[in-house]
C-alpha cells in the first residue's frame, strides 16, 4: 500500500497539518509506504516520508499540479490517496480520473467557515463532483458529516466520519517536557492561529469583562497569524496588556496545555477543534463556545466541559467566572477522559481510514 497525502500548502502551525502528520506516522508504523504531494512546494518535516512538489499557487499552479500528480500516481505506484482542503480535493479529482486508486476527499472545516470564502452553492457543486467519481468523502466530526449530507443528500451513503489522529505517545511524552520560562505560575490558555474565525478578539473582550467581577489568572495565548498586531493593540485599549501573554507559535504547546488551569476555545467556526481533544487527553478543564460542529460533540453536550453561546462576550465572561468555582475547575476523571479521547488516538483513526478504503 502506497498512501499519498495531497495538500494545497503546509503550515507548521496548522491544526490540519498536525493531524495529517500524526495519521501519516501511524500508517508508517503499520508498515505502509507514505508520501506527501504539496501543491505549493512546502515541505513537511516527516522522517520516513517523501515529499513530491506540485505546480505552485493559483489557477496555473492547479493545472500544473493536476498533470504532475497524475504522472506521480503512475510512476510511484500510488494505491491510496487522502486529499485535504478544497484545492487539493479538486486537484485529486481531476488527477485520478480513470485511475484505480482508492481516493478519500476530506473536509476538516465547518461548511460556513468564512476563512475559506466558499459559498454553500459552490461547496454543493464541488462535493457533487467528488461523489461522481469512485472516491469517498470523509469528515472529521459526526456533526460535519450530517451538515455535508444535508448539502448533498443523494451522496449520503458515501460520506463517512473518520476521527482525527490527535492523541499519540509522542504528544503525551512532549507534554512532560519543561515549559517555557517567564509565564505566570497560574494561567488560562487560548491556542490557535490568530485569525478572525478563532474569535480571539472575543476572548480578550470577555476576559476584560470578567476581570471587573473577580480576580482571574493571567491569560496566555499561543499562536501566530495576521491578527497578532490587532489583538495586541486591543489588549492595550482594554487595559489588560499586563495580564495577557502572547507567546507566538510553539512547536510544542503541550506542557502549557497540561499546566493550564483552563483552556478556552472562543471560535466562531470549527470542523473538529483538535486543541479540545489535546486538553482532555492532558487532564485540563475546558470552556468552549458552542459553534456549529465540533465542541458539543467532543464535550458530550457539556458533560466533559463547559459550553457557552457562540459569539457572545457576556456568555463567555460568565463561563470564565463559573470556572472559578470548584465545580467549574474540575476536569473529567482520568477514566472518563480516556474513554472520551480513545477514538482520537492515531491507531483508531488509521483503522477508520482503512475501513473506508475497504468498503
Amino acid at each position: 500500500m502506497h498512501i499519498l497525502f495531497i495538500l494545497k500548502d503546509f503550515k507548521p502551525d496548522g491544526g490540519l497539518e498536525r493531524v495529517q502528520q500524526r495519521l501519516a506516522r501511524q500508517f508508517l508504523e503499520d508498515g505502509q509506504r507514505v508520501s506527501y504531494f504539496v501543491m505549493n512546494g512546502d515541505t513537511p518535516d516527516d522522517e520516513g516520508t517523501a515529499t513530491l512538489n506540485g505546480g505552485g499557487n493559483g489557477i496555473v499552479g492547479l493545472l500544473k499540479s493536476i498533470v504532475l500528480l497524475r504522472r506521480i500516481i503512475r510512476r510511484e505506484r500510488v494505491t491510496h490517496l487522502i486529499a485535504a482542503k478544497e484545492q487539493a480535493n479538486l486537484c485529486t479529482w481531476f488527477a485520478t480520473l480513470g485511475s484505480p486508486c482508492k481516493v478519500i476527499y476530506s473536509r476538516h472545516a465547518a461548511l460556513d467557515c468564512s476563512e475559506q470564502k466558499i459559498s454553500p452553492a459552490t461547496l454543493r457543486l464541488l462535493y457533487a463532483l467528488y461523489l461522481c467519481g469512485n472516491g469517498q468523502v470523509v469528515t472529521v466530526s459526526n456533526g460535519l458529516r450530517q451538515s455535508l449530507a444535508d448539502l448533498v443528500p443523494w451522496g449520503r451513503q458515501r460520506i463517512r466520519y473518520c476521527p482525527n489522529a490527535v492523541v499519540t505517545d509522542q504528544l503525551l511524552s512532549a507534554a512532560q517536557t519543561p515549559s517555557i520560562s517567564g509565564l505566570p505560575a497560574e494561567y488560562w490558555l487560548g491556542v490557535g492561529r490568530l485569525v478572525e474565525p478563532k474569535g480571539f478578539h472575543l476572548l480578550l473582550d470577555a476576559y476584560a469583562l470578567a476581570l471587573r467581577s473577580a480576580a482571574l489568572p493571567d491569560l496566555v495565548i499561543i499562536g501566530d497569524g495576521p491578527q497578532l498586531a490587532e489583538l495586541t493593540s486591543q489588549a492595550g485599549r482594554l487595559g489588560i496588556e499586563s495580564r495577557v501573554h502572547f507567546t507566538g507559535f510553539m512547536s510544542n504547546p503541550y506542557p502549557l496545555i497540561r499546566k493550564a488551569r483552563l483552556l478556552i476555545l472562543s471560535s466562531f467556526h470549527e470542523g473538529l477543534p483538535t486543541v479540545l481533544i489535546e486538553a482532555l487527553a492532558l487532564g485540563t478543564p475546558v470552556l468552549a463556545c458552542d459553534c456549529q460542529t465540533g465542541p458539543r460533540e467532543l464535550l458530550d453536550n457539556g458533560r466533559l466541559g463547559q459550553l457557552v453561546k457562540v459569539n457572545d462576550v457576556s456568555a463567555l465572561a460568565e463561563g470564565m467566572l463559573r470556572s472559578l468555582t470548584s465545580q467549574g475547575q474540575a476536569a473529567p476523571s482520568g477514566q472518563v477522559a480516556a474513554d472520551a479521547v480513545r477514538q482520537y488516538t492515531s491507531q483508531y483513526a488509521a483503522q477508520a481510514y482503512y475501513r473506508v478504503w475497504n468498503q
